[in-house]
């Protein structure tokens, strides 16, 4: 109708008005239907440039989910905000950096490394399995060695040997902070040991390292905190805030016993939401990138799924064999999934996204053509895919920042060598990209099997309760998909623009240097941070050791700068001097 009327008023205004009403219909109506259709036309044109002008902006918007950002904000490193603070703040940093410090502290660093609180992924539960014993001693080390910590906070031992650590704040309206990490250690092989350059449990130091199984993961993190704090008390100081330490004791096994049962306990007495910031290890510490110093906090955390694969196929006997066996069936499921791997993506969602820009930003000799792809990036999918791709080639520890991996670990199958393998098979370990889900990768191995599998075999496939495939008589076996453990999802990604981030990379340029810039980054691992996702939204995940000064984590020659060390205590005890703020 809205054409219709603004063509009728094209007429001459006399002749319309001396036309009746029909003949204006009929002088309408024998009208060229090339006035009919340019008009039409032009409104569809105008209908879908809005369409397509609005899908584009809402794809921008979720593109450019930190529009209201710089591309790597940085926060200021933190000052004194008054003279009788300044004055206590240079008497602890002294106090740390004095060789009297130095010498207790290496030897705190030597009497846990010492204490062999190994973890082993069949332990027991709690008070069945004696192998957990060990952390008896470690916690009456603990207990000699910080007697102020002990003396004048409160200590709640969780599940036995879980530690959590509360220091009173004088203001209970400001949420507390939360220091974590963790008491054990995985576990060193005895044919490994004759590797080491000295005995992996003597703690042996050289003048620079500190030698040891679990010296960098993490009872340098543990010692570190505990000394922060001994330091503190020792200068009679009480925190605005409340402060705590919780230390889970079986964190290299996905800590079921230990942070589990910590984080419950402080959602049942604090509730959700309770913690305004939580610091545990991880992290790529600090590190010069083409130029730059960069502090790299981690602020989220990859998936984690592990997908067994179990091939069931007729028994009978290997002289008559049919021309695959189940073994052979499985080889050839794991080439196609090996042959079919994740690509490579980078988006706004990803931590490493951030820490990309940050580094196009700040690091003098980047490549010219990287660093403008990089910064293109902030506005096109495009460059982002080519940034993604190129980075993939060169370098396989940073490819899976920006995609889900998948790994066959393990592989089971066949009992005796004249026997046809009735059920046998292998479990495939993926880390999930933060823009992924335990779904998705579920459906990719399903795909995978159906397009690459099925056609070439008469199977059924049971993919968790949903099957498919050739479910008739005729079908020689079955391919079953089912979950080997529990699975998790990439974790929420922390933010980078509240006032505990502010403090918390504030800290860090104060105690590592101004000219540090901190860049979010993300962790293909995961931390016993897992359990406490309903705590608080500002979980940073942060070893402050420098690169180099830790070396050889969960392998042969483990060990710790004692330099490094030091100035980590410096970096928890100057957080905890800060968290006033708010």
């Amino acid at each position: 109708m809205q054409l219709k009327s603004q063509n009728y008023t094209l007429l001459r205004q006399g002749e319309a008005d001396d036309l009746p009403q029909s003949a204006a219909r009929r002088r309408w109506n024998r009208r060229p239907i090339w006035q009919w259709i340019v008009p039409g036309l032009l409104a569809v044109t105008v209908v879908l440039a809005l369409v397509i002008t609005r899908a584009k902006v809402e794809k921008d918007v979720k593109w450019d989910h930190h529009s209201n950002l710089p591309a790597c904000p940085q926060y200021p490193a933190l000052k004194a905000a008054s003279s009788d603070r300044e004055k206590l703040e240079k008497e602890v940093k002294d106090a740390i950096d004095s060789d009297k410090f130095f010498e207790k502290s290496l030897k705190n660093m030597q009497g846990a490394v010492q204490i062999p609180t190994e973890s082993f992924d069949d332990m027991g539960p709690v008070g069945n399995d004696t192998r957990w014993d060990i952390f008896k001693d470690f916690h009456k080390y603990l207990e000699e060695t910080f007697p102020l910590v002990y003396s004048k906070l409160e200590f709640t031992p969780i599940n036995t040997y879980g530690i959590l650590l509360e220091w009173k704040g004088k203001d209970t309206s400001l949420k507390p902070y939360l220091f974590m990490g963790h008491q054990d250690v995985v576990p060193v092989l005895k044919v490994t040991e004759s590797r080491w350059k000295y005995p992996p449990y003597s703690a042996y130091y050289d003048g620079r390292f500190v030698w040891g199984r679990g010296a960098s993961d993490c009872k340098n993190v543990v010692i570190g905190v505990l000394e922060a704090f001994e330091t503190l008390l020792e200068k009679n100081f009480i925190p605005e805030r409340t402060i705590m330490a919780g230390f889970g004791f079986d964190e290299e096994i996905s800590g079921p016993q230990g942070a589990q049962f910590i984080a419950r306990h402080l959602e049942e007495t604090k509730g959700k939401g309770s913690i305004d910031l939580i610091i545990d290890e991880g992290g790529l510490g600090i590190k010069d990138i083409n130029g730059a110093t960069f502090a790299l906090p981690g602020l989220g955390e990859k998936g984690y799924f592990d997908a067994r694969i179990t091939v069931e196929t007729a028994g009978g006997h290997s002289s008559v064999p049919p021309d695959h066996t189940g073994i052979g069936i499985l080889s050839q499921i794991i080439s196609a999934i090996e042959a079919n791997p994740y690509e490579p993506d980078l988006t706004p969602v990803n931590p490493y996204y951030t820490t990309l820009q940050c580094t196009a930003q700040y690091s003098p000799d980047m490549d010219s053509w990287l660093r403008k792809t990089i910064q293109k990036a902030l506005s096109s999918k495009k460059a982002a895919k080519t940034v993604a791709d190129y980075i993939a080639s060169q370098d396989i520890s940073q490819r899976y920042l920006m995609q889900t991996s998948q790994a066959t670990d393990l592989i089971s199958g066949g009992v005796k060598i004249n026997a046809l393998p009735e059920k046998v098979y292998a479990v495939v370990n993926h880390r999930i990209a933060v823009e992924s889900r335990v779904k998705d990768v579920r459906a990719n191995l399903k795909s995978v099997i159906e397009s690459k599998i099925l056609p070439k075999f008469p199977l059924s496939l049971d993919a968790w309760g949903e099957v498919s495939g050739n479910t008739s008589a005729s079908s020689v076996g079955q391919i079953f998909l089912e979950n080997f453990d529990e699975p998790l999802e990439p974790s929420p990604v922390s933010p980078f623009d509240t006032d505990a981030y502010k403090i918390f990379t504030g800290t860090i340029k104060q105690v590592m240097g101004e000219d540090v810039i901190v860049a979010p980054s993300l962790m293909t691992g995961n931390t016993d941070t897992k359990f406490y996702w309903n705590l608080s939204k500002n979980i940073y995940r942060f070893a402050p050791v420098r690169d180099g000064g830790r070396e050889n984590a969960h392998t042969v020659d483990e060990r710790i700068g004692m330099k490094e060390h030091v100035e980590g205590v410096r970096f928890y005890a100057q957080l905890i001097l800060n968290s006033d703020r708010s």
